[in-house]
């Protein structure tokens, strides 16, 4: 076996995995920046789901007032019978 020979053999390997390893990290920091995406989408979808429940929330309590209102109006009328 040549020196030549010997260099292709240990160095082609070698190079296969430097290319490797510098694939693998594009696609790390790809998936990083991807999944920094989707956690700032899923961040502002449930901030405004948030929003919305607050929201529901205050107009339950509004109809709940009325509702206790109406029935101590109700109370006192039929009291008074």
């Amino acid at each position: 076996m040549t020196d030549t020979q010997l260099y292709l053999v240990i160095g082609i390997p070698i190079i296969a995995l430097v290319l490797g390893m510098i694939g693998n990290g594009y696609l790390f920091n790809a998936l990083s920046a991807r999944m920094s995406d989707l956690d700032h989408a899923l961040s502002a979808r449930m901030s405004s789901l948030e929003s919305r429940m607050l929201a529901l929330e205050t107009s339950m309590n509004t109809r709940f007032d009325l509702i206790m209102g109406r029935l101590s109006d109700l109370d006192t009328r039929l009291s008074v019978l």
